[in-house]
């Protein structure tokens, strides 16, 4: 019994040490935006493009909707199409919306007919949303593209293991990224210029896929509330986007 008491103390002794290294983390360190860099953002190794297939719920103000969200990424053009449909318990189409996010945002909503060019689309996006956000802000929070060091202003970069994380200013907006190596981004947070609240989007770990390192699911909140969005994937899979599907009234395919 005595023997155990003596134990004590030093069992307190290693107790304090795990939290405190528990506490501490690994040394942060500095360092350069550079290609090293450059390569620990995710790389689409499809040859062509891809199909994402997934549930989607968005809460706008007072406009909550949930459905069906189909992506279809080009790899060529650089552009990505998502299909949104909801329905009711009883099949009714509720929601019918098409956007197209490249060089520009279009909007076509297939239940009234009604088409938004990039102008009226993006202000539409910024009367909802209540932020200019651009096609860029799009493909940057769907991981189908990434800021260049290039086009950074003021890069901040620090490792911490298998971590990293960036901030910088980039196309007038604050942006902070998190990651791990071998895993992609794991958050993502915007701040754009002149505005107080934050957009923040974190994402699952990646599904498995031989091709694509793509996450299981994509979470978006605004700090002030207001905007609440969430995509679960479903299924992804490797296609041949045809040109017509990134016209208005290309096919839907599904």
């Amino acid at each position: 019994m005595g023997k155990q008491i003596r134990l004590i103390p030093y069992l307190f002794v290693i107790l304090a040490l795990m939290q405190s290294c528990a506490f501490l983390g690994s040394p942060r360190v500095q360092a350069p935006c550079d290609g090293d860099f450059e390569a620990l953002f995710p790389v689409i190794q499809a040859a062509d493009g891809l199909e994402i297939v997934g549930k989607a719920r968005l809460e706008v103000g007072q406009y909550r909707i949930r459905g069906l969200l189909r992506v279809v990424y080009s790899t060529q053009e650089n552009a990505a199409r998502l299909d949104f449909r909801s329905s009711s318990l009883f099949g009714t189409i509720e929601e019918d919306v098409t956007v197209l996010v490249g060089d520009s945002i279009i909007i076509f909503d297939r239940e009234s007919g009604t088409y938004f060019g990039n102008d009226s689309a993006r202000a539409l996006v910024e009367d909802k949303m209540g932020e200019k956000i651009t096609a860029q802000d799009v493909l940057l929070a769907l991981l189908f593209s990434f800021p260049r060091c290039a086009e950074l202003r003021s890069p901040a970069i620090e490792y911490s293991g298998a971590g990293w994380r960036l901030k910088a200013e980039w196309r007038g907006r604050r942006i902070e990224m998190r990651g791990e190596r071998g895993a992609g981004v794991s958050e993502l947070g915007f701040r754009f210029e002149g505005e107080k609240s934050r957009y923040g989007i974190t994402y699952g770990r990646p599904v498995a896929s031989a091709t694509v390192r793509y996450p299981a699911w994509i979470k978006l909140s605004k700090d002030a509330g207001g905007a609440k969005a969430l995509f679960e994937v479903n299924e992804i899979k490797e296609v041949t986007p045809p040109a017509s599907l990134f016209e208005a009234g290309g096919s839907m395919g599904r």
